[in-house]
Order: structure tokens, then sequence, then C-alpha cells
């Protein structure tokens, strides 16, 4: 664990958890991986899209995404526009996240952010490497 001295009030010191050790994707002893048919495979991703929606529209299909993904052989990755990721964490899910366009447009009105999160999803694109992309939410923008 590290400590670090908070920003604000330098009296204070702000604890800062070490690394997971298990973290995923970027250690190959993740729990995420621990039921994976054939460990020898190289890893294939589903991107499984769930933009646009709130969190109980996302909970019933997060089992769906999961076993869609389980009987392809492929580890599935969720992604969210909400800042909330802790329920996708605790269900031991690996996530990435895409700015609400709805919500942050508001903060950098001038900012074309249908340009933005579309160099953002290119980038998670490149980033995941994905083998498939499943889409279950409402956002239209993914290509």
């Amino acid at each position: 664990m590290r400590v670090l001295v908070h920003p604000q009030d330098k009296s204070k010191e702000i604890d800062i958890p070490a690394a997971d050790d298990t973290s995923w994707p970027f250690n190959t002893d993740s729990p995420l991986l621990e039921d994976r048919k054939d460990p020898e495979t190289p890893l294939s991703i589903m991107l499984v899209n769930l933009c646009g929606l709130s969190w109980p529209e996302i909970e019933p299909l997060l089992p769906v995404a999961r076993t869609g993904a389980d009987d392809q052989g492929m580890l599935a990755v969720i992604v969210v526009d909400l800042t909330d990721i802790v329920p996708l964490r605790n269900a031991g899910f690996a996530y990435d996240v895409l700015p609400n366009v709805q919500v942050n447009s508001s903060i950098l009105p001038d900012l074309d952010w249908r340009a933005y999160v579309a160099r953002r999803r290119a980038l998670l694109i490149e980033k995941w490497q994905p083998s498939a992309i499943v889409h279950l939410g409402d956002d239209q923008d993914w290509q």
C-alpha cells in the first residue's frame, strides 16, 4: 500500500491500495481466466456494447453476455458509458468505459462529442482487439 499526501489538505494522507496481483488483462493468472476451456488457446475477446442503457437495464443482460461469450470460447468485456462500474467489478467482468455524450455535452458544449467518442471507441477496439462485438445497448454509433 502506498500513501500520498492529500492534494487540498497537506496534513492528510491518502492510502492507495497496492495493485491487485490478479488484475486482468495484465496478468495471466487472473480469476477471470480460471474457467477457460482451453488455457493453451489464445484468448479471444467479445466486446459487449451496453452503452446508452441504465443499470436496471444492464443487469439482466450481464448473464446473457457471459453465457454468449463462454459459448463462443471468448471472454466478455463489457463496455458501458456510465461512471459507476462497481457492479461490473463485483460481478467479475472485464470492462471498459466510454464517455456518455448526453451527460457530458453540457460540460463542454463546443466539443464535437460524437467525433470524440468515435475516436475513443476506435482506441478501445484497438486496445482489446476483439474477435467479436455484440451490441445490446442503445448507442447506435458503433460501426
